[in-house]
């Protein structure tokens, strides 16, 4: 049973990580890489975080 918890977790955070990377990531100075990479080790909260943090204002020039 703990196998299969284990299993559940990390595919949550693999699924978590890829959708903050690919949906946010593009608009952020780090790229979609560096944010899945962030997620993937940290987690996803926290390549939210960045995704947030460092996102590039749309500015219209």
């Amino acid at each position: 049973m703990n196998e299969i918890i284990a299993i559940l977790v990390f595919v949550v955070w693999y699924t978590l990580s890829l959708i903050i990377s690919e949906y946010f990531g593009k608009n952020t100075k780090p790229g979609v890489e560096w944010i899945f990479f962030i997620s993937m080790i940290f987690s996803p909260f926290a390549g939210y975080l960045l995704v947030r943090l460092t996102s590039i204002s749309k500015k219209s020039s």
